[in-house]
């Protein structure tokens, strides 16, 4: 790959785990499930893992809400049809009726896909 074509796709993966944030923050949790992958496997603060299935049905129910995330940066490496984006942020939610805030650090995976680049594995941890 090219180093335009690298720059172009790091931007891409940028915006998309920003769009990811507003689709969290503003209830669009048909386009959070439509970026996840089927085999998406989502690493929490806690260690417990969640399958693309749980994580939607957790924001579906309103048991788990995104109420603001404020972004601290990122970087983005890509190499052919896989991109890992390492960034900070600080998430406001709402679990079980309590909230909270936290300031997480995240490691995003995606996968380009026919269907486009698809968030396979996501790994969070406070800092």
């Amino acid at each position: 790959m090219n180093h335009a074509a690298s720059a172009s796709a790091e931007e891409e993966i940028i915006a998309l785990s920003l769009d990811k944030f507003r689709w969290k923050t503003s209830g669009r949790i048909d386009l959070v499930e439509a970026l996840f992958d089927d085999d998406l496997h989502f690493v929490h603060i806690t260690g417990h893992v969640s399958s693309k299935q749980e994580w939607i049905e957790e924001l579906r129910s309103g048991r788990f809400v995104y109420n603001r995330i404020e972004p601290r940066g990122a970087s983005v490496a890509v190499e052919g049809d896989r991109a890992t984006l390492r960034g900070k942020a600080v998430f406001t939610v709402t679990m079980g009726g309590h909230r909270g805030q936290y300031r997480l650090a995240f490691t995003e995976v995606y996968v380009r896909k026919p269907a486009g680049w698809k968030l396979v594995e996501l790994l969070t941890s406070t800092y």
